[in-house]
């Protein structure tokens, strides 16, 4: 019976040498060369079982019998490996017991974990509303602090102010830190209005805002006061103590003393006046700030009247008799320099950028003694070259709009163009006035004399003027004096004296007013200038008699160019809107009842009553258009009656026979050349301007040509219905020959103006 070879190892490694229970020393057995002896081996022992048991257990026990002695030593080497791998596979059964154990022990463990773990996440759920509920009080609670002491110093705060018994208080420090927590609480409130009662203690923290800026203002009242005794006091003992040369260091650096600290507390108010987190509160701090301004112009008022009084006094009653322009350049310097220290003096009193509105408010009060004393004097000048004179002083301050950045850096500070304003719109005014009178007067109620167009009056070459000399005593002689229009200094003898004074009129008075008010004077004066100039040209052409008709027409377009050449200097818009009422339905009913041609009841009462209202028209009148209208109708006027003083009768077609049509040809030719030119140094007499000359002769050469033209097709027709004989129309000058002939004769009159 073969014995089973389970004890063996060596045929257990050979059978199971694979096997799962060895793998945990997998390196002995991948060595292919050992397993290959092995299966050798394991061949050989099983050929016989019977010699190699007894060995082999012999070698396990360490005994070897002396039969197998050579045996034993033959396998020696296995002997004490296999002994090694006992003690291997021992060690790691010891080793695989330990971590089964430690296995079971944690799993045992992991299954407590999770059991924790769920326990933990149903504790967490059970209490994660709590911890919210805990973090949020928490947070609550860390943020009471900091919120509570704002209302923590309402109490504070009402008790120090309603148990102040003296204004110093307020330049005390802690005051000031009662101002902060004062702001602080009011800012808070203001953006916490989800407050509980945040009403009520934003309410109860204003008032004592309030009535902190009150004390502030009680405290500078108090000091300003306190100056002003104590100057008021050595002003009124000046005459014994203190010089007149002292008054103004006395008033001013007396003053100043008391800026910096003035400065230091009002700076408090008007840093909330003018902040827009208290928007809320501005009217109640911008009424006491107020306060404090009236408070120092009162005191500043009082201290300078006497001053200011005295000056206006003295110019007033001085010696030396002032003009108008005299009086205001010297109030003026004054209350300029007056202005200016004022000025610097309230800068050291108040901020500059929140208080610059006040102070020239205030400076425009200041200078009214200025604008009492100017404006008497004003009312009492007649002469309209002073009042021009005096607006001149003050036209530095207008030279630029008032939103240009020029304006800005000019008036940075002081606007005196607002100080000085009342003072310029007085004498813009008496100027406008004293303009329209002058206009009525010497202008439209001006009457022209007979001679006012007579030839003797026109400019003749080589002659000049004598001038006068200037005489002052007589406003009205300054406004005749030739002098005084540029253009025509040596020729103002030529040119019709309401044209003389209606041009010096509008030179005076440009730029001295608005440029509205200038354009609607300069209209009126061109029309009345114009109304005038045709007054006298009527008057003088009805009554002329024996006079060359055509010295008063050029006299009369003379004087038109003129004035068309001088407005043109003047940037005037001439159109404006003149409004009236129309009576004309009134007249035409009285008309119409006293011819009876109205029936006793053709219309009803409301229409007659309705025909009798005045209506009111609105008429656009252009005096530029009416001059230049005028200017066309003249010299129509004129080609025609120099035309017609060359053609005479020789134009004529009415009873002309063939023996007179040759004769009158002939004449004409010689009327040309003899009269054009006479007609030509008759206009250069008048008229200096060649092309104005040269644009007449052309008009007088066309009116001509035209009336030969019609002249020559009235004979041709005749000639060809058997009126006249045809070889005597044919002697005549055609139309283009005529026009060629009269041509030439102008182009020398032409050549000969070139040459001069």
């Amino acid at each position: 019976m073969t014995r089973a070879r389970r004890d063996s190892i060596v045929s257990s490694i050979a059978s199971h040498g694979r096997g799962t229970e060895y793998q945990t020393v997998p390196h002995l057995l991948d060595d292919s060369y050992l397993f290959n002896q092995l299966e050798k081996l394991s061949i050989t022992i099983a050929d016989d079982q019977e010699t190699s048991k007894k060995p082999l257990e012999s070698l396990r026990s360490g005994k070897a019998p002396s039969s197998a002695v050579g045996t034993v030593d033959r396998y020696e080497k296995y002997v004490v490996y296999l002994q090694q791998l006992d003690r291997n596979i021992q060690q790691y059964d010891t080793i695989m017991a330990q971590s089964k154990r430690v296995n079971a022990e944690l799993t045992q463990s992991i299954e407590k974990f999770n059991s924790i773990s769920s326990n933990t996440t149903k504790f967490v759920n059970k209490t994660r509303n709590l911890y919210e509920e805990t973090t949020e009080l928490t947070k609550l609670y860390e943020g009471i602090s900091p919120v509570l002491q704002y209302f923590d110093t309402l109490e504070p705060i009402i008790r120090r102010l309603n148990h102040s018994s003296s204004a110093n208080l307020v330049r005390k420090n802690s005051f000031k830190t009662m101002l902060s927590n004062l702001d602080s609480s009011l800012i808070f409130l203001d953006s916490h209005l989800d407050f509980r009662d945040s009403e009520k203690y934003r309410i109860k923290f204003k008032r004592c805002l309030i009535r902190a800026c009150e004390l502030i203002a009680h405290y500078l009242k108090n000091l300003l006061t306190q100056i002003f005794f104590e100057i008021n006091e050595k002003l009124s003992g000046r005459s014994a103590t203190v010089s007149k040369v002292s008054t103004g260091p006395l008033l001013y650096n007396k003053f100043a003393m008391s800026a910096e600290d003035y400065y230091a507390q009002v700076i408090e108010i008007t840093s909330r006046a003018n902040n827009d987190k208290f928007a809320r509160y501005h009217d109640e701090i911008n009424s006491i700030l107020n306060g404090c301004y009236d408070q120092y112009f009162q005191i500043r008022s009082k201290l300078l009247q006497p001053v200011t009084s005295t000056l206006i006094k003295e110019i007033t009653n001085n010696e030396k008799e002032y003009n108008l322009v005299e009086f205001i350049q010297e109030g003026k310097s004054y209350y300029q320099q007056l202005c200016i220290d004022e000025y610097n003096l309230f800068i050291k009193f108040f901020p500059k950028e929140q208080s610059h509105q006040r102070i020239n408010q205030w400076l425009c009060q200041l200078c009214e003694p200025l604008y009492d004393g100017v404006r008497t004097q004003i009312l009492r000048e007649t002469e309209i070259s002073t009042l021009c004179d005096s607006v001149t002083l003050f036209s530095q301050y207008y030279e630029f709009e008032e939103n240009s950045e020029e304006y800005s850096k000019q008036f940075h500070d002081i606007k005196f163009d607002k100080v000085f304003e009342p003072i310029v719109q007085k004498l813009q005014a008496r100027l406008i006035l004293r303009v329209q009178i002058y206009i009525q007067e010497n202008i439209v109620k001006y009457t022209p004399t007979k001679d006012s167009f007579i030839i003797s009056r026109r400019k003749k070459t080589g002659e000049k003027l004598e001038t006068r000399e200037e005489d002052h005593s007589d406003p009205e002689k300054d406004l005749t004096r030739p002098s005084i229009v540029h253009v025509w200094d040596n020729d103002a003898g030529s040119y019709y004296p309401t044209l003389i004074k209606s041009l010096w009129l509008l030179s005076k008075i440009y730029e001295m007013v608005n440029s509205v008010i200038f354009d609607d004077l300069a209209h009126h004066i061109v029309h009345d200038c114009l109304l005038s100039l045709r007054k006298a040209y009527d008057m003088v052409q009805s009554s002329s008699s024996g006079v060359n008709n055509l010295d008063i027409k050029l006299a009369y377009l003379k004087n038109l160019l003129m004035l068309r050449q001088e407005i043109q200097n003047f940037n005037i818009q001439y159109t404006v809107n003149e409004t009236y009422l129309d009576f004309s339905g009134v007249e035409a009913f009285f008309k119409s009842t006293s011819d009876g041609s109205r029936g006793q009841s053709a219309t009803s009462i409301f229409s007659v009553a309705k025909s009798l209202v005045p209506k009111v028209v609105n008429s656009m009148v252009d005096a530029r258009t009416e001059l230049m209208a005028e200017l066309r109708n003249l010299i129509k006027d004129f080609t025609d009656c120099v035309a017609k003083s060359i053609t005479e009768d020789t134009l004529k077609v009415d009873n002309l026979h063939d023996q007179d049509l040759l004769k009158k040809n002939l004449e004409l030719r010689n009327n040309i050349e003899e009269h054009l030119p006479h007609i030509h140094a008759q206009i250069c007499n008048f008229i200096e301007d060649s092309e104005i000359v040269i644009h007449l002769l052309d008009a007088i050469q066309e009116t001509i040509i035209r009336s030969y033209d019609a002249f020559y097709e009235n004979v041709s027709e005749k000639a060809e219905n058997g009126g006249l004989d045809k070889s005597q129309v044919s002697e005549l000058m055609y139309t283009d020959v005529f026009a060629d002939f009269i041509n030439k004769v102008t182009n020398k009159l032409v050549e000969s103006i070139e040459i001069m």
